[in-house]
C-alpha cells in the first residue's frame, strides 16, 4: 500500500504517511453478504397471493388402507421376522449363554490342548519332512512350542464348541421341556408368541399415528408460515399432480440447520437448513419433496413403525441402553454394558442389519419414483450438493451395515443409469480430475 500524496510505501495499519504526514483514507472493502432467509421469501410488506392450505397438507393424511395392509403384512417380511424372533424367542438369552459357553469352553480347550500339543507338533514335523525336508526336526526348531500350539488349537475348538453347545441348549431345551409335558404345548406357545408380537406391533402402530403430530411438535417441527406456504405450496401441488396423489401428508418445517427431510405416516418434515443449503432452488427442493412423498405413498414409514412395534420389548431395552451409554458416567457405562450387552449385540448385529438393508432398497425406489415423475435432475443436483449420506458421519460397521441410507454417490449412480453422467459441481473434487464433466453446474455454489 502506498501514499496517495508522495507515493511512499505505507506500513500495514498506518493511519498517516511517515514521510509527508498525509492522512491515509481507507475505502471500506465490501464483504460478501449471505442473504437472510426472509429475503428469499416474500417480505412482510409484499402482498402474498392467497394459497389453498390443503395444497401443503393442512390436514394430515395417511397413505391409504391398501398401503397400510401391504406395509405391515405384505412387505419387509424378513425384517419383521428377524425382529419378532429376536424379541419374543429369547435370542438375547441365547447370545448370553453362547458367550458364557465360549469363555469356559475356550479355557477348557487351552488346558486340554496343552496335553495334545506334542502330538500336534510331531504331525507338523511329518508334514514338513514330506513337503520341505529339513536337516533338523521341527521339535528342535520349536522346543517349547508344543504346548503353545496345542493350547491355541484347543482354545479355539473349545470356544466354538462351548458357544454352540450352550446356545443350542438355550434355544432348544425350553421347547423340549414343554414337549415332555404335552406335544402340542410348543406349538401353542410359539403361536401365542407370534400373535402377541403382532398385537403389540399393531398397537404400537396405532399409537405412533395417534401421537405423531404431538411428538413432531415436541421435537421442534412447526406449521408453515403464510410466506412459506406461498412458496412451497405451488411446488407441493406440482409434485402431487405429477405423481398422481389425491391426498397429501401435512408438510411441517423444522428450524434446525441440519440439511434433512423425513417422511412420516401422516407428515413430511423438511428442515430449514436444507432449504438454506439448497439456496431455495425450486428444482432441487421439488426433487427432495418428490422423494419424500414417494416414501409416504409407498408406506415406508408405516413399514418401519410396524417392524419396530413387532420387536418393541427388544427395542425399548436397546433404546434405554443407548441413551444411558450416550449421556451417563463411566461407571454406569460399565454397568449397562455388563447387564444389557446381549440386547446391544442382538439389535446391532442381528436385527438392524437385516432391516437396514431393506430401508436402503426403499431409498433407491423412492429416488426412482421421483426421477420417473420428472424430478431426477433436481434430485441429482441436491444429492451432489449435499454429498454426505443423511445418516450422518458414520464409519465402520455403522456405515457399511447399519446405515438406513445408501451413500449419496451410489444413489447418484442409480439415477444416472442409462444416461450420461450428470455434470459435477465446480467445487467437486473430481471436477479437475475428470475433464469435461463440469461444462455446466447442476447446483448453485454454496456460501
Amino acid at each position: 500500500m502506498f501514499c496517495d500524496q508522495c507515493g511512499a510505501a505505507l506500513s500495514a495499519g498506518a493511519a498517516a504517511c511517515g514521510r509527508c504526514g498525509a492522512t491515509v483514507e481507507r475505502s471500506p472493502i465490501p464483504s460478501p453478504r449471505r442473504p437472510a432467509a426472509a429475503e428469499l421469501l416474500p417480505p412482510p410488506t409484499t402482498p402474498v397471493a392467497p394459497v389453498d392450505v390443503d395444497q401443503v397438507g393442512d390436514r394430515p393424511h395417511g397413505p391409504g388402507g391398501a398401503t397400510w395392509a401391504r406395509s405391515t403384512l405384505g412387505r419387509n417380511l424378513t425384517g419383521t421376522g428377524a425382529g419378532l424372533v429376536a424379541a419374543w424367542f429369547n435370542v438375547p438369552f441365547v447370545v448370553l449363554l453362547a458367550a458364557i459357553g465360549a469363555v469356559f469352553g475356550g479355557l477348557a480347550g487351552v488346558v486340554s490342548g496343552t496335553i495334545a500339543g506334542q502330538g500336534v507338533l510331531s504331525r507338523l514335523d511329518a508334514l514338513l519332512t514330506w513337503v520341505f525336508p529339513l536337516p533338523i526336526k521341527a521339535e528342535q526348531l520349536l522346543p517349547t512350542a508344543a504346548a503353545q500350539v496345542g493350547g491355541i488349537v484347543g482354545g479355539v475348538l473349545g470356544a466354538v464348541h462351548g458357544a454352540g453347545r450352550l446356545a443350542w441348549m438355550a434355544a432348544v431345551w425350553p421347547w423340549e421341556a414343554l414337549a415332555d409335558g404335552d406335544p402340542t404345548w410348543p406349538w401353542a406357545v410359539a403361536l401365542g408368541q407370534v400373535v402377541t408380537a403382532l398385537v403389540v406391533g399393531a398397537l404400537y402402530l396405532v399409537w405412533t399415528v395417534a401421537t405423531e403430530s404431538t411428538r413432531l411438535r415436541i421435537a421442534g417441527a412447526r406449521r408453515l408460515s403464510r410466506r412459506e406456504a406461498a412458496w412451497l405450496g405451488p411446488i407441493v401441488a406440482d409434485v402431487a399432480a405429477r405423481m398422481g396423489l389425491r391426498t397429501l401428508p401435512r408438510l411441517l418445517v423444522d428450524d434446525r440447520r441440519e440439511p434433512n427431510a423425513s417422511a412420516y405416516v401422516r407428515h413430511v418434515v423438511i428442515n430449514y437448513g436444507l432449504l438454506e443449503q439448497l439456496d431455495y432452488d425450486r428444482d432441487q427442493v421439488a426433487g427432495v419433496l418428490a422423494h419424500e412423498l414417494a416414501h409416504w405413498r409407498a408406506g415406508d414409514p408405516v413399514a418401519m413403525a410396524w417392524a419396530r412395534g413387532v420387536a418393541l420389548p427388544l427395542y425399548l431395552l436397546y433404546e434405554l441402553a443407548d441413551r444411558l451409554l450416550r449421556g451417563s458416567s463411566r461407571p454406569l457405562h460399565f454397568a449397562v454394558r455388563v447387564l444389557l450387552w446381549p440386547v446391544l449385540v442382538t439389535v446391532r448385529y442381528l436385527v438392524v442389519p437385516v432391516q437396514a438393508r431393506l430401508w436402503r432398497q426403499a431409498e433407491y425406489r423412492a429416488d426412482a419414483v421421483a426421477a420417473a415423475a420428472g424430478y431426477g435432475a433436481g434430485l441429482r443436483a441436491a444429492l451432489s450438493y449435499l454429498r454426505h449420506s443423511f445418516d450422518g458421519d458414520r464409519s465402520g460397521w455403522d456405515r457399511a451395515v447399519l446405515a438406513t441410507h445408501p451413500p449419496n454417490e451410489l444413489r447418484l449412480e442409480r439415477l444416472e443409469r442409462g444416461e450420461h453422467p450428470a455434470p459435477l459441481r465446480e467445487d467437486h473434487p473430481l471436477t479437475r480430475a475428470l475433464p469435461g464433466w463440469s461444462d455446466r453446474s447442476t447446483v448453485r455454489k454454496g456460501w
